[in-house]
């Protein structure tokens, strides 16, 4: 939490913080500490100390807010729970406790010099001369709703758990002989002639008797198996209907145009390319390059090692950009790019891509838009009104049907449908309420029953009865005769590409050459280019299989595999061996991985040994009812 507030202004950079979010899953999952709580009033409690809800909420909105920002705004509470993100930041929490009981049972101790020091060098907190700045760390507290006192606690935590694991990584280092070793099998590279016996090369099948297909049905019982069927009666209530029957009058639309006409003027916007540099001297020297005529990708590669992919920040206005940087951004002529400009996030360099001018919308620009959006309004607020009513007249008495017909709603009848939402035929089934939760509700319903009133996606409700349920059960042969002769038939061509392919082997390993094996048999042999064990399906499109195989053999040797649609049969042609000495860099880059998975792995241990000093507990039923 401490780094995303040191990196708070730089927001519209987002990469990274996927990779925190993965990280947390591997460091801080807590997929073994859901026991029943004691304390009905507390998420969990970690040795002596709790956890409430309201923190447990707070430290979840803030990774809320920060995760829209990669999502585009568009995270909702159901994507983040399908994400793991709740487990995630309480797992988190539990382990930061855990590594401060830890630090606090050594004895150690961070000095309030140490603290205000962290405070004042935090790069987001400083003015433009470099210096403490405290408007601004009071703007950056109030916008992640943090007071002070409360944000030295998380900077006293977080440089007490910093000193402790420190501790306990220190040692931590990959060997270079276990580097150099893992290299060289890594690196390894191998060039291999290639053969393949296609499945549909193979001619002679016969067609199957009748005996012979009624055996092969029986014995391959699980292919020809219809799944569990379930025929459904359902009853969608959403905005998105709703709104289509109301009607918004022109005062209505006027009266909101005029109360809302600031939203719809429509700034200047600019569409621009960035790179960002540590240093001014590194700023200087691209700045430098493009004054030569450079390609600006070309010269954010090779100066900030920046892919041509992340320099487009898209269209922005004037109040989206740092304060820093506006000024130079809209002082730029298309096309065109500025001198480096320096913000807290480093030393900026800007390339105006496009232009759109500011504009004022009238009435008839955003009529049509401005109409639905009111008319989407009332509907989610008459929604809550028509479930209730809904759930009054079935709670009366009513069927479905006739609920449905007195309140005008839409009523969907589903003969059959399967767990991922397929018809008898194979075939998505359509017009079904939106959102995941349809279909677990569906096959959770008892036969001849109905669900209870259930939210579809923010702004749907449903209920769904369950008419019948079809059993899961074997398709009578008459019915799919030609599914199971096809079948059948591509079993015996994989059989027999498979002797060939074996009989291939066998000539092979005899000393007779692939060539003339392939000029006899009339089929192309593929040399492949040089590949590693890790990238070899990718690089040779080779299976991976045969991948391991042409590893475990030496030059003039052959091994087969199975294809996707045969068998390769290859010779290694060429071993070509890693050469560490040469890449220094790829080698260092191997040792700093290694050494950053021993040490995650010591503080997963960390955290278990911990663990057993500090009982864990987390009350499920309170951390449920928090969502």
């Amino acid at each position: 939490m401490l780094e995303a507030i040191r990196k708070r202004t730089a927001s519209i950079f987002v990469k990274g913080l996927l990779g925190l979010l993965v990280v947390s899953f591997a460091i801080w999952g807590i997929g073994d500490v859901f026991r029943g709580g004691s304390r009905t009033s507390m998420v969990a409690q970690v040795g002596d100390v709790e956890i409430r809800p309201d923190q447990f909420n707070k430290e979840f909105q803030r990774e809320m807010n920060r995760l829209r920002t990669v999502f585009g705004g568009e995270l909702d509470l159901e994507r983040a729970r399908a994400l793991g993100l709740a487990d995630s930041v309480l797992g988190r929490m539990i382990n930061d406790i855990l590594f401060v009981q830890g630090a606090n049972a050594l004895g150690v101790a961070i000095s309030d010099d140490l603290v205000s020091g962290e405070i004042r060098n935090t790069r987001a907190f400083r003015d433009s001369r470099g210096t403490f700045d405290r408007a601004r760390f009071e703007q950056v507290l109030q916008s992640n709703r943090l007071s002070e006192d409360g944000y030295v606690a998380l900077v006293r935590g977080d440089l007490t758990r910093a000193h402790f694991l420190d501790s306990v990584q220190a040692g931590a280092a990959a060997p270079r002989t276990l580097v150099t070793a893992m290299y060289n099998r890594r690196q390894e590279k191998r060039i291999a002639d290639v053969l393949r016996v296609a499945d549909g090369a193979m001619t002679g099948i016969p067609e199957p008797d009748a005996e012979t297909l009624a055996a092969f049905h029986k014995d391959k019982a699980g292919r020809f198996t219809a799944p569990e069927y379930r025929a459904l009666t359902v009853v969608t209530l959403t905005a998105e209907d709703l709104a289509k029957e109301i009607a918004i009058s022109d005062e209505a639309l006027r009266e909101a145009f005029e109360d809302r006409e600031d939203e719809f003027d429509r700034p200047e916007r600019r569409r621009l390319q960035m790179m960002v540099l540590d240093d001014e001297d590194a700023a200087r020297r691209a700045y430098g390059m493009l004054g030569e005529g450079r390609d600006f990708a070309a010269v954010a590669k090779e100066v900030a090692n920046a892919d041509a992919e992340t320099l487009d920040l898209g269209w922005v206005t004037r109040d989206q950009l740092l304060p820093e940087l506006a000024d130079a951004v809209f002082s730029l002529q298309e096309g065109g790019y500025g001198e480096p400009v320096k913000s807290p996030l480093g030393w900026h360099l800007l390339r105006l891509v496009d232009v759109e001018e500011a504009r004022r919308q009238t009435l008839d620009d955003v009529r049509q838009a401005l109409t639905a959006e009111l008319a989407r309004d009332r509907a989610i607020d008459g929604l809550v009104n028509l479930a209730n009513r809904l759930e009054d007249e079935l709670g009366g008495g009513a069927t479905l049907e006739d609920a449905a017909s007195q309140l005008n709603l839409k009523l969907t009848k589903v003969p059959a449908i399967d767990r991922g939402g397929r018809g008898a035929g194979g075939d998505p089934v359509r017009d079904l309420p939106p959102g995941t939760q349809f279909l677990a509700t569906a096959f959770q319903t008892a036969e001849g029953t109905e669900s209870l009133l259930s939210e579809a996606g923010t702004d749907a409700y449903f209920i769904v009865r369950v008419d019948s349920i079809m059993a899961p059960a074997l398709r009578p042969l008459d019915s799919i005769r030609a599914e199971v002769t096809r079948a059948w038939k591509a079993e015996r061509r994989a059989e027999k590409a498979k002797e060939t392919a074996e009989g291939i082997l066998a000539r092979l390993r005899d000393g007779v050459e692939l060539a003339a094996v392939a000029a006899e048999m009339g089929l192309g042999i593929k040399t492949t280019e040089p590949f590693t064990r890790s990238s070899g399906g990718a690089a040779s499109g080779l299976p991976g299989a045969l991948v391991r195989g042409l590893f475990e053999i030496r030059p003039a040797e052959a091994t087969m595999a199975r294809a996707a649609d045969g068998y390769d049969v290859a010779r290694l042609k060429e071993v070509r061996a890693a050469d560490p000495f040469a890449d220094k860099d790829g080698l260092e880059a191997l040792r700093a991985r290694i050494t950053e998975s021993m040490r995650s792995d010591l503080l997963v241990q960390l955290a278990g040994a911990l663990r057993k000093r500090y009982p864990v507990s987390v009350n499920r039923q309170v951390f449920d009812n928090l969502f």
